[in-house]
C-alpha cells in the first residue's frame, strides 16, 4: 500500500495532495496513509481486502470517503478525527447492527451515506433507524426521506465546476459572435442594395435629362422616332454649311 500511495503521489508532496485513489491495491490494514495529508479532500480504497478502518489518520480536508468492497464490520469511529467528511461510501461490507453505525451521528457534516449489500441494509427498518441514527443525513443510497434522487456527486462538491463555466462561456461565445456576423452580413446586403439603388440612378441621369416638370426625357439619337432624327440631321448639316460660309 505504501508504494502504491508514492505511486499516486508522483512528485506531489503529501501536504499538496487532494485526491488519492489506492482501488484494488490488496491491503488487510491501511499503511504508509499519514497526518501529512492535510490537504486531502478524497479518498478512495475500494476493493483493497480491509478488514478495519484503523490506521486511518485524522484528515482535517477530508469531504468523500470511498471504502466500498471490503471487509468492514465497524470501528468506524476512527472517523470521528475527519469531522469535515460530507460523503461515505461503504457498500458491500459485513456491516450486520445499527449499533455500528452510531459513531456515524458524531460526524456533524455528513449528508451522504452508502450502505448498499451491506446486511444492515436488508433490515425491514433500515431506512427510518439511519435517519434517526443520524438525523442530519441527506441522503441514504443515494434517496433522500422524500424519494428525491441525491444529485452529481461531483456538483454537490464543487468537483469540474470551472470546467463547466468555462464550457458554458464558450458556447455563449460562440452564439454572440454567430449573432454578429449575422448582423455583419444584413447589413452588407443593405449596403449592396443602397448601391444598386444609387448606380440605376445614375444611369438614368446619364440617359436623360429633366424637362420643366421634373421628368426624365431620353437623350439618346437613337432612342428618337424617325421623323425627328432626320430633322436633327438636317439640323445639324445646316450648322455645318452655316460654319464653313
Amino acid at each position: 500500500m505504501e508504494k502504491r500511495i508514492q505511486a499516486e503521489l508522483e512528485d506531489v508532496k503529501p501536504s499538496e495532495a487532494t485526491e488519492l485513489i489506492l482501488d484494488n491495491c490488496q491491503s488487510t490494514t491501511i499503511e504508509g496513509l499519514t497526518e501529512e495529508f492535510t490537504s486531502l479532500e478524497m479518498l478512495s480504497m475500494i476493493n483493497l481486502g480491509l478488514s478495519s478502518l484503523k490506521g486511518l489518520p485524522a484528515l482535517p480536508k477530508l469531504h468523500q470517503l470511498e471504502v466500498s468492497d471490503n471487509r468492514i464490520s465497524g470501528d468506524l469511529d476512527v472517523l470521528v478525527k475527519s469531522p469535515n467528511l460530507k460523503s461515505l461510501k461503504i457498500c458491500n461490507n459485513p456491516i450486520e447492527t445499527f449499533d455500528a453505525l452510531k459513531p456515524l451521528s458524531e460526524l456533524k457534516e455528513l449528508t451522504s451515506l452508502d450502505l448498499l449489500e451491506c446486511p444492515v441494509a436488508e433490515k425491514d427498518t433500515y431506512r427510518e433507524e439511519v435517519f434517526k441514527i443520524i438525523p442530519h443525513l441527506i441522503f441514504l443510497d443515494g434517496i433522500d426521506r422524500e424519494g428525491n434522487a441525491e444529485p452529481d456527486s461531483d456538483s454537490e462538491y464543487g468537483i469540474g465546476e470551472d470546467e463547466e463555466e468555462e464550457d458554458i462561456s464558450g458556447v455563449e461565445d460562440e452564439g454572440e459572435d454567430e449573432v454578429d456576423e449575422g448582423e455583419e452580413d444584413e447589413e452588407e446586403d443593405d449596403e449592396g442594395e443602397e448601391d444598386e439603388d444609387d448606380g440605376n440612378e445614375e444611369n438614368e441621369a446619364v440617359n436623360g435629362v429633366e424637362n420643366g416638370n421634373g421628368k426624365l426625357e431620353s437623350t439618346d439619337d437613337s432612342e428618337a422616332p424617325a421623323a425627328k432624327k432626320i430633322k436633327l440631321d438636317e439640323e445639324d448639316g445646316g450648322v455645318e454649311e452655316g460654319a464653313k460660309s
